[in-house]
């Protein structure tokens, strides 16, 4: 990468993004399903842009992001809201750029049913209570989740108030996380229909969510195989949301090494950029993907953030050749889930965000200043 950009500095590569997007596209339409991008993963414009020429689509988790959706891609997308809060007020603003609307319990279904324009779809979301997720921080399945009715809360209603459902159009299950295998998608679909066929003979729709890697799937036969099961077996049309599918392979982030020292033996490499700016790297304790890392390399490191968290650490690295200071450091799938999330602790500032084409030319679309840091501090 050109060492005239400026870091830290998160990339995105449009033409990774655009293969990625392709072939998303190509399994929806394999399917006979409709194609979201859920903007959690990664919000910016250039992503968004990018994205909206591909699918049918957004699946957004706040007013935010759905405000940020219609300013950057215009009308002519179909836009979808879901999440935990809604309120009377939030349905009144957003209402009008809604195409569906999935509200989280039979509580704020009961309270807030009425303000919901007529054009928009209403739906539901369900908890199957199938958990597949070991890490019960990610887990919308997890013990007195907050995430979606019960199913066997929403089997009872379907069976002895199917009143209290009316007008609900639609359902919406979204139960993984960063998943290769279907299997789980499909058990999910088989216990769904077992469970409220009655309910789901009723609807239109059904938002079976995302947290699938697609790209890194060998068999998607389990994929195909739910699809089915409510397409064919129900006639509801099908939407699959993903978010880290579509761009976790599109983005880097970029640093320079500014001290090299020793400690206990080890070199630590302090770089530019922190944990700070790819939180799920502290949450989740992994070490992420570093362009160059050779396993049993020569001249070994600790790739350290420029933080005073202790913590703030990517983790130990190997090179075939010794780091210096200016060296460049590259972290690869990094699109997802890392500037959504990122802040500035230390007022340390967020990477400059850059596009690169494909055709060599990177561009610089924004770089964080000292004023934008004093806005989120509340100075005017």
């Amino acid at each position: 990468m050109a060492t005239t950009i400026k870091t830290p500095a998160f990339i995105t590569d449009k033409k990774i993004l655009e293969q990625d997007l392709t072939a998303l596209r190509k399994v929806a339409d394999d399917a006979s399903c409709k194609l979201l991008y859920s903007p959690k993963a990664n919000p910016l414009p250039t992503v968004l842009q990018t994205a909206a020429a591909q699918v049918d689509g957004f699946g957004c988790s706040s007013p935010f992001e759905l405000e940020l959706v219609c300013r950057v891609c215009g009308p002519g997308v179909s836009r979808h809201l879901v999440g935990p809060l809604l309120t009377k007020e939030m349905i009144n603003a957003v209402g009008n750029r809604l195409d569906y609307l999935t509200f989280n319990s039979l509580s704020q279904w009961d309270m807030l049913q009425e303000v919901v324009p007529t054009t928009v779809q209403s739906g539901i979301r369900v908890n199957p209570e199938l958990s597949f997720i070991s890490d019960p921080r990610y887990d919308p399945c997890r013990q007195h989740s907050k995430l979606g009715v019960p199913i066997a809360d929403l089997a009872r209603v379907a069976a002895t108030d199917l009143d209290r459902l009316r007008g609900i159009n639609g359902l919406h299950f979204h139960t993984n996380c960063d998943e290769t295998d279907f299997a789980s998608l499909l058990a999910t679909a088989l216990l769904i229909q077992d469970s409220i066929p009655a309910f789901l003979e009723s609807l239109d729709w059904i938002n079976m969510g995302g947290g699938y890697l697609f790209d890194m799937a060998d068999d998607k036969s389990g994929f195909f195989q739910a699809v089915e099961i409510f397409r064919e077996g129900f006639g509801l049309q099908v939407f699959i949301e993903p978010g880290a599918a579509l761009v976790r392979r599109a983005g880097t982030i970029e640093a320079t090494v500014h001290d090299l020292f020793e400690s206990d033996g080890i070199q630590i490499a302090v770089l530019d950029t922190t944990v700070n700016h790819m939180t799920e790297v502290f949450e989740y304790q992994f070490e992420p993907d570093v362009l160059g890392h050779v396993d049993g390399g020569v001249h070994e490191y600790i790739l350290a953030g420029c933080t005073c968290l202790a913590g703030d650490v990517f983790g130990e690295y190997a090179f075939d050749r010794p780091l210096s200071i200016g060296s460049r450091i590259t972290f690869i799938n990094m699109g997802a889930y890392t500037m959504s999330k990122a802040h500035r602790f230390n007022g340390v500032s967020l990477p400059a965000f850059y596009t690169h084409n494909g055709d060599g030319v990177v561009t610089l679309i924004k770089e964080d200043s000292f004023d934008d840091f004093a806005r989120t501090m509340g100075m005017t």
